[in-house]
C-alpha cells in the first residue's frame, strides 16, 4: 500500500509541475511578445522622425548587427 501512495503522490507532483512549467511558459511568451509590440512601436517612432538616410542606415546597422549576435549565442 505505501508504494501506491508514493506512486500516487509522484504522480501528482509531476501533474503539478507540468501544469505550472506550462503556465510560466505561458506567462513568459505574454510578456515578451507584449515587450516586442512596445519595442517595434518605438523603433517605428524613431524611424519616422530620423530624416537623415545616413542615421536610418546607421540604426539599421545596429539593429542587425544586434540581431545577428543574438543568432550566434542561440546556435
Amino acid at each position: 500500500m505505501p508504494a501506491v501512495l508514493l506512486l500516487l503522490r509522484s504522480l501528482v507532483i509531476r501533474l503539478l509541475s507540468s501544469r505550472l512549467a506550462g503556465s510560466v511558459a505561458q506567462f513568459l511568451r505574454r510578456v515578451l511578445s507584449s515587450g516586442a509590440a512596445h519595442l517595434g512601436s518605438a523603433l517605428r517612432h524613431v524611424w519616422e522622425r530620423l530624416r537623415s538616410q545616413e542615421s536610418k542606415e546607421a540604426i539599421l546597422g545596429c539593429v542587425l548587427c544586434i540581431l545577428n549576435m543574438h543568432k550566434k549565442v542561440e546556435s
